[in-house]
């Protein structure tokens, strides 16, 4: 445990994602709860669920079925479970076209326009 515990920390201090100062061995036990977290963070994920796919990718669970069934992304079974590459996922999210969203502009207030008076 003691060794496990001295490479989460370490991990995490030399990735940088956690920075003590000189701390007491009392304060470094503290600290190594917070180290696994910053190091979990900094992980990707190998494989995402069918629920995660569909909300990373903002569709439904059915879209993520039919991509899987079109080849857009890698799945495997794990039992009953369906698990989708998070590489694939990113590959689709890159693969989608940029939006093209024009700007409203709202038109000036319309003014009647002149009668002209024929007599």
């Amino acid at each position: 445990m003691k060794v496990l515990a001295t490479l989460i920390l370490s991990l995490a201090l030399s990735l940088g994602v956690l920075a003590l100062p000189s701390l007491g061995l009392h304060d470094v036990h503290a600290a190594i709860p917070l180290a696994a977290a910053a190091v979990a963070t900094n992980v990707e994920p190998i494989f995402v669920s069918v629920a995660a796919a569909a909300e990373i990718l903002a569709t439904s669970r059915s879209e993520i079925y039919q991509r899987i069934a079109r080849g857009e992304l890698d799945a495997v079974k794990d039992g009953a479970r369906t698990k989708i590459t998070y590489e694939s996922v990113k590959r689709v999210a890159a693969a989608l076209p940029k939006a093209n969203v024009r700007l409203y502009v709202r038109r000036a207030q319309r003014t009647p326009a002149p009668t002209q008076n024929q007599t």
